[in-house]
């Protein structure tokens, strides 16, 4: 099983606080760590602990932040072949702070992220070629969005897009997704189609035909508490979300995303792809952190046979 993850990696400052602060406000913290993190860092983490093969591209500064970012990577199994330090551009920063029930607020200075180019996406192509999928989310520039859309189109590879943030996206790269994967949010913003007075699972079929009218393959919606949602037109699944007692939310839907993306490369049912995403999640929610927080494939495995869920 190979995965190549096209995205954001970013040093974040993680900030714990007995509440958030309301605008102009100052709260005592409870500590600072800096932690490794960014989308799409943590979709390759989670990818490479779950035993895929996985490959990031992106780029990092060329400063003391691009080089611990870069050996948390490799720490964790991933290849770094196509992370590329920019002289001109300092290390993606996530300013991130969380209070005690694991509630978060961010703040991206993208750097380096936004300087991805074409040339960085196509010397990755003969191992984009040969994976199962190319995993991408909009944290780095969106023409890099659109090159590795193309790329993995042109060679017949899966694509799967997390689109957060939430960015415009033209018309005709909706066709050229094989799997969208948005949070609520993330879903009205592009819909316009809002959960009031719909039931869950009406609101949840009418966002993901809107996506699959404008070319979209298949269509998962991530709904925090609820579980997710998955529909391509042939299969639809609504699947719960596990009960934990969440600790820090701040990767959970990356670690989703790699599991969703490992699923769907084993072959395995909607549902099973699901629940392996789900448990992703959970298990990376009830730690601090982003990359540290990620489980392996042992640890989701045994968190499933808690659940009575085996052979995942």
């Amino acid at each position: 099983m190979r995965i190549t993850v096209l995205g954001s990696i970013n040093h974040d400052i993680v900030s714990k606080a007995k509440r958030l602060p309301a605008v102009g406000e100052t709260v005592e913290g409870l500590g600072v760590e800096w932690i490794p993190g960014g989308k799409g860092a943590n979709q390759a983490v989670q990818a490479a602990l779950l035993g895929a093969q996985t490959w990031f591209v992106g780029c990092v500064g060329e400063d003391e932040s691009g080089s611990v970012l870069e050996a948390s990577l490799k720490s964790r199994g991933v290849h770094t072949d196509y992370l590329y330090k920019m002289k001109e551009a300092q290390s993606g920063i996530c300013s991130i702070f969380v209070d005690q029930g694991g509630r978060n607020m961010l703040v991206h200075s993208a750097g380096a992220n936004m300087r991805v180019t074409g040339d960085h996406i196509e010397a990755a192509a003969q191992t984009i070629a040969g994976s199962d999928f190319l995993v991408m989310q909009n944290e780095i520039n969106m023409d890099a969005v659109e090159y590795g859309l193309g790329l993995a189109r042109k060679k017949g590879v899966k694509s799967i897009l997390n689109p957060a943030p939430a960015l415009p996206l033209k018309n005709e790269l909706f066709a050229m997704i094989d799997f969208i994967t948005p949070n609520e949010t993330e879903c009205e913003v592009y819909t316009g189609i809002s959960r009031d007075g719909r039931t869950l699972e009406d609101w949840a079929r009418a966002s993901a035909e809107w996506f699959l009218d404008r070319g979209v393959g298949g269509v998962c919606i991530t709904l925090g508490e609820e579980g997710a949602y998955y529909y391509d037109g042939r299969e639809e699944a609504l699947v719960g979300a596990f009960r934990i007692d969440a600790l820090d939310t701040t990767a959970a839907g990356d670690c989703f995303n790699a599991g969703f993306a490992v699923g769907l490369a084993g072959g395995g049912k909607v549902t099973d792809t699901l629940r392996l995403a789900n448990a992703c999640g959970a298990v990376c929610a009830m730690r601090m952190g982003a990359q540290p927080s990620i489980g392996t494939k042992e640890e989701i495995a045994g968190f499933l046979k808690e659940k009575g869920i085996e052979d995942e």
